[in-house]
């Protein structure tokens, strides 16, 4: 796949070729150079606006989901540290489970290490796997 910077980046030069067609054909004449980079600039601004929101609409439906998941066996670990099991093994990073649970990142890093503590892992990938194992944590 593409990456989005080199796709930005060939469209942005599409429309400053484009541009200095126009200006040198029949358009360059009626108004000034100027006009048409002011032109191509607010056509980048939307389209990056439109990129964000979009993205930002996606991240927030992924946030709102509730992970079909639920604790089987949560012996020796607290409410909090299970809920914060449930979306580690569903991939969310630190800040998304920060949000999600309506904590701070450095609170989720708290629950993180007693977690890997408890578990006697050295990092998420392990724990996910370790709950997932000991079926302390079942996903649907």
């Amino acid at each position: 796949m593409i990456p989005i910077w080199l796709r930005y980046g060939a469209l942005l030069g599409l429309f400053l070729v484009l541009a200095e067609v126009a200006r040198r054909a029949h358009f360059g004449r009626l108004l000034p150079v100027d006009l048409y980079v002011a032109l191509v600039a607010l056509a980048f601004l939307a389209l990056g606006a439109g990129a964000a929101i979009l993205l930002l609409r996606r991240r927030r439906e992924r946030l709102d989901a509730t992970p079909p998941a639920r604790i089987a066996n949560g012996e020796g670990f607290s409410a909090r540290e299970q809920d914060v099991m449930i979306f580690l093994v569903h991939g969310y990073t630190n800040k998304e489970i920060a949000e999600k649970l309506a904590i701070t990142e450095n609170t989720v890093k708290t629950h993180l290490k007693s977690i890997y503590a408890k578990l006697g892992v050295k990092n998420r990938t392990q724990a996910a796997a370790e709950l997932k194992l000991l079926r302390v944590v079942e996903t649907a």
